[in-house]
């Protein structure tokens, strides 16, 4: 099961979205703060790339409105 979330980094207020699978970052990708809909967190092209960047800055991140989705793999 994933879950799927928005995070924002407190200091530079880029935003995140982030494919965790078990709690750890499985997946993540930049988007525009404009684009920030829960409905299409499960779809977006989550890269392994982003996942060092984002692991790294997780303690500056918070969840964005708490949105979250939980799908089945």
């Amino acid at each position: 099961m994933f879950l799927y979330e928005y995070w924002r980094h407190r200091t530079t207020g880029g935003v995140w979205a982030v494919k965790l699978d078990q709690g750890e970052v499985a997946g993540a990708i930049r988007i525009d703060s404009r684009d920030v809909n829960p409905e299409i967190l499960p779809f977006l092209p989550y890269m392994k790339d982003d996942v060092a960047d984002i692991e790294a800055r997780q303690a500056d991140c918070q969840r964005i409105d708490g949105r979250k989705v939980e799908l089945r793999a």
